[in-house]
């Protein structure tokens, strides 16, 4: 293990924020994580936490024999923030275990406590969090699928604040049985794109018996018409639009492919 005065990356990319709502936070963290430090040092009892910290010391301080040869940093203690904040960011701000697992590539004695610490503070997703959440009391009946192509789901994904080129949205297209997602850049949502992408799909993996979408007015006529008229026994059918968990599976999916673009954007 080898100090150092600052720990950097290659890879960082952040957000734009003011210099002095940073500095504010971070001297918050610093002063937050020293007083914690500080209570369980001065208690008599050694305590649980002790004793994992204790053991983490030992550990990190065992030469191991391995593949792996990187060098990992002991980060000073007015340094940790910057470290999260970086990992953090270069994962597209994910939870406490992938920021945890990113840091400790670099990082040898940033805790899972100071990890957690540091989330609960971050601005984007605090955002994140304060998104309404879908609060109707009734009850949805989950749809069950028994075997490959019993079930297509489809959406967009809207990419028009970050576009790649010409391409503005992404179709998403998965397989409700198997989870397996085909995405399809595009160029606009109109009809006629949305059909022939989807034609695409279809000669290549087979057509699904029913096909389901919450975006009514993506897949209009136009689209409906010429799926039907090559595949005459498909079904279309929409997603209730206030109750997306009809649709449950493929939005998750939508958001782990935004948070992966992200990513890739940032590296």
């Amino acid at each position: 293990i080898t100090t150092a005065s600052s720990v950097t990356t290659s890879s960082e990319t952040l957000m734009p924020i003011t210099v002095n709502n940073n500095m504010k936070l971070k001297n918050d963290f610093i002063n937050k994580i020293l007083r914690i430090r500080n209570e369980s040092l001065n208690n008599p009892v050694f305590t649980l936490e002790r004793y994992n910290q204790t053991i983490e010391l030992i550990n990190n301080a065992k030469l191991k024999r391995s593949e792996d040869t990187s060098i990992k940093y002991y980060v000073p203690i007015n340094e940790v923030y910057d470290a999260i904040r970086i990992a953090h960011s270069n994962i597209g701000h994910r939870g406490i275990k992938y920021t945890l697992k990113e840091i400790k590539k670099k990082c040898a004695n940033v805790t899972e406590k100071q990890v957690k610490l540091f989330i609960s503070e971050c601005n984007e997703c605090k955002i994140k969090r304060a998104k309404p959440k879908n609060s109707s009391k009734l009850v949805v009946r989950p749809i069950i699928s028994n075997d490959f192509n019993s079930r297509g789901q489809v959406d967009l994904i809207d990419m028009q604040s970050s576009p790649d080129g010409k391409f503005k949205f992404i179709l998403n297209y998965q397989d409700h049985f198997t989870k397996f997602c085909i995405l399809r850049p595009l160029k606009s949502k109109t009809a006629a794109e949305v059909a022939y992408n989807l034609l695409d799909i279809f000669t290549t993996f087979g057509a699904p018996a029913i096909l389901q979408s919450d975006n009514g007015r993506e897949f209009v006529a136009k689209v409906i018409e010429e799926l039907a008229l090559i595949w005459k026994d498909l079904k279309i059918v929409h997603g209730k639009p206030r109750h997306p968990q009809s649709q449950g599976s493929v939005e998750r999916s939508n958001q782990d492919t935004k948070q992966l673009l992200g990513m890739s954007y940032q590296k």
